[in-house]
């Protein structure tokens, strides 16, 4: 009675499962296993009843995209009498396809003899699609993505990824740590410790690392700045298994960067700092007086009698003299000093680490070297006048330029052509 019952509950409950199961014979010569069984969700699945089934064989569910690969090893394997699990696709009654997950098994007697093939199969049509689907958007992304293991080997790379990096294909880094292979070097060529490294950290503590900008370095050897996002993989609550990071060439976005900075930065016409950044540069020199106690020298110079050479020579030739004035003035700077476009003809030369005396002397020789050099060849003779002060944290940067105005003022008054000093 027990037996019996037992008996009702499996029917009963493979009748009722979510997963189609077919019963087959064992019979793998021509024409093959024969149906013995087939439940509901089955017959639903093909749209055949149980009466079409009966009798006949499994292969009245393939056709031409049935992966004959799959059901080679599927034969090897029941004639082995191992379990079989894999993929491919099976056709409808009305000749639709759905792509099918196997898992086959042999069921034997007590003698150990397999007298019947049960098979379990799955519907995963959806679960292929969205693969697919997965797979093509990360093959077609602009952006480079890269999957790794837990020890930050790579087990993905898409093809942006390979472009980007200049690499001749995925083989290159499957395999290899992504930080030894791409990641060990700061853009100066400096080492890259993995223990600082934003990816190699996400997989130590699995916390996700907020967008950075970096460098990776390509195939050629070259350095590729990069924007980065990263993201730990892992099973709910599980440890980390891998990630993914994604990034970006940023070379154009850069060097865009680079030339607002410089136009916001940057006088136009001369290519030196302009007043509003000149103030920003006063500001940083003045908090580094009262901080260090350095010395900060800063130099007016203003061409001499330039409206005159405007009116007489029109702005075309103005404008040339004003960018040779301001290549030698730039000649003879140092590469922490600033020259800074002041307004009209007159700029501000900071220099810092240096005290009035040295400052004098430079002014001096900038002077001379004016007077020397050949300018405009309409321009007969060129000269410049020079006021120099220092940023006193005494006082204010205010009282410093006013300083070094009242110097060039005297410099003016002095006849021209000469460098006026503030008085101590």
């Amino acid at each position: 009675m027990d037996s019996q019952v037992n008996q009702e509950l499996f029917e009963l409950a493979v009748e009722q499962a979510y997963d189609s199961v077919l019963i087959t014979t064992a019979e793998l010569d021509l024409p093959g296993p024969q149906i013995i069984y087939a439940n509901d969700a089955f017959c639903k699945k093909t749209g055949y009843s149980r009466e079409e089934l009966i009798g006949k064989t499994p292969r009245i569910l393939q056709g031409p995209l049935t992966d004959r690969g799959v059901l080679q090893r599927l034969r090897q394997n029941l004639e082995n009498g191992t379990r079989f699990e894999d993929s491919t696709v099976n056709y409808r009654k009305d000749g639709s396809t759905y792509v099918v997950h196997w898992s086959i098994s042999p069921m034997r007697d007590n003698e150990g003899k397999i007298t019947h093939f049960v098979s379990v199969q799955r519907d995963v049509t959806q679960t292929v699609q969205l693969e697919h689907f997965n797979q093509r958007l990360l093959e077609h992304l602009a952006e480079g993505v890269i999957g790794i293991n837990h020890e930050g080997q790579c087990t993905f790379v898409n093809p942006s990824a390979i472009r980007i990096l200049g690499f001749p294909d995925e083989d290159t880094l499957i395999g290899r740590c992504s930080h030894d292979v791409i990641h060990h070097s700061h853009a100066d060529g400096s080492a890259y410790p993995k223990s600082e490294c934003p990816i190699h950290q996400m997989l130590h503590d699995g916390v996700a690392p907020e967008p950075w900008r970096d460098y990776f370095w390509s195939y050629s050897d070259k350095p590729v700045p990069v924007e980065v996002s990263a993201t730990p993989m892992r099973y709910s609550s599980d440890p980390v298994f891998g990630g993914v990071f994604i990034f970006r060439d940023i070379s154009e976005q850069l060097e865009l960067e680079q030339q607002l900075h410089k136009a916001a930065s940057h006088d136009q016409l001369t290519g030196t700092y302009n007043r509003r950044f000149g103030d920003h540069v006063l500001g940083k020199e003045y908090a580094r007086v009262e901080r260090e106690e350095s010395q900060v020298a800063v130099i007016l110079a203003d061409i001499d009698h330039f409206k005159d050479i405007n009116d007489t020579f029109g702005h075309l030739v103005g404008d040339q003299i004003l960018k040779q004035f301001t290549e030698v003035l730039q000649s003879r700077l140092r590469a922490m000093d600033s020259l800074i476009r002041w307004g009209g003809e007159e700029f501000l030369i900071v220099l810092p680490d240096t005290d009035l005396k040295g400052a004098q002397t430079l002014a001096e020789d900038l002077c001379q070297a004016i007077e020397k050099n050949h300018f405009e060849a309409d321009v007969d003779r060129l000269t410049a006048s020079f006021g120099v002060s220092l940023l006193r944290a005494a006082g204010s940067i205010e009282a410093s330029i006013k300083q070094a105005d009242q110097a060039l003022y005297a410099a003016k008054q002095s006849g021209r052509n000469c460098v006026i000093a503030e008085s101590s």
